[in-house]
């Protein structure tokens, strides 16, 4: 009799707990989803495997993003957005408002964008401190997988990954792992603790089928405010593809270096200089890429020779203000051009 009573009281306990559990995720939700948003981009298409000639074309594309501040800055996954010719933004009350991007870090796969409107009684999400996390403990993730808007799937942090550090800087990129559900959609969209704090925005997940495997990466909390604290600079809307001397020799490129212009995004500053992406795809090793666009090869008379020197033009024109003129010199049918940029504002 004892013994049955024990067992009564031990499994009232465990109902008790998991009903605790299910409230805390259910408030949790309440409180973090409004600032969750649904992302509907159209976007620069790239060719269609088989696809010689290449023609610009937009096509749909579907990602979530956070809300960070009242201001209407909002996180997301950089390739996201990255080619984005418009950019609706919907909240979870069914507002709707246009965006922009602000900056983007292909590198890590995060971006940032703006809103035009944000409505009045929506609280922002906040980051949690960097290293504010561990392996075992229970995160959720809220996105559109499939379309399916405001999504919640919940799990556990189940790994932490370390990239190699960027060069030039003092960034360490550094992944999550995560068995939360991740699929089409949730690109960009953040994963919570159980603080309701962000922790990482959805990059990609491994799969063999396309579906969820268990195998989801996010940014982490920390690469993300290593990427905003760096200043990244305005998009300036090149899609590159950066050469090494071969290939610049191959295409009859005398310089042995650059950045072969794959797309020029519209309304970004590379369109108002009236760059040129490619047209002819082809395929280099297993990487496919559109020839007969622009090659960049220096920029302000500092050459684009590696990921380095690439990185080193970034950060300084992260740095230049308003007055200032930057040239942009490059190789279009052959001839060596060069195009000057009055710099008008340095931010939006």
């Amino acid at each position: 009799m004892i013994i049955l009573r024990l067992l009564v009281l031990v499994s009232l306990s465990f109902i008790t707990s998991c009903a605790s559990a299910d409230n805390t995720i259910q408030k949790l939700y309440k409180s973090v989803n409004p600032a969750v948003v649904e992302l509907h981009v159209k976007a620069i298409a790239g060719p269609k495997p088989g696809q010689e000639i290449y023609k610009a074309s937009v096509a749909g594309s579907l990602g979530s993003g956070a809300l960070i501040n009242k201001q209407g800055r909002i996180l997301t996954a950089a390739h996201v957005v990255d080619k984005a010719t418009s950019i609706e933004v919907i909240f979870a009350d069914g507002s709707k408002t246009s965006g922009h991007v602000v900056w983007v870090e292909s590198m890590i796969d995060l971006a940032m964008i703006q809103a035009l409107d944000v409505p009045e009684n929506i609280e922002p999400l906040a980051l949690a401190k960097s290293g504010d996390y561990q392996i075992g403990e229970q995160v959720m993730v809220i996105g559109a997988p499939y379309g399916v808007s405001h999504s919640l799937s919940v799990g556990y942090l189940s790994g932490i990954r370390e990239s190699k550090k960027i060069p030039v800087t003092d960034i360490t990129p550094r992944l999550l792992q995560t068995d939360a559900s991740i699929n089409v959609g949730n690109s960009g969209g953040p994963m919570f603790n159980a603080k309701g704090e962000i922790i990482g925005i959805v990059s990609h997940i491994l799969s063999k089928s396309g579906g969820s495997n268990g195998l989801g990466f996010v940014v982490s909390v920390d690469t993300i405010r290593d990427i905003m604290d760096s200043d990244p600079g305005t998009f300036s809307g090149f899609i590159p593809f950066l050469l090494n001397k071969k290939q610049s020799y191959a295409l009859n490129n005398a310089a042995g270096h650059g950045m072969l212009i794959q797309h020029v995004v519209p309304r970004t500053l590379a369109d108002k200089l009236g760059f040129k992406g490619g047209n002819i795809n082809v395929t280099i090793g297993h990487t496919s890429i559109l020839l007969g666009g622009d090659i960049l090869l220096a920029i302000n008379g500092h050459k684009i020779t590696d990921v380095e020197s690439a990185i080193k033009i970034k950060q300084r024109m992260a740095d230049v203000k308003k007055g200032d003129e930057i040239s942009f010199t490059f190789l279009r049918n052959g001839e060596v051009k060069t195009v000057y940029w009055q710099v008008e504002a340095t931010q939006y």
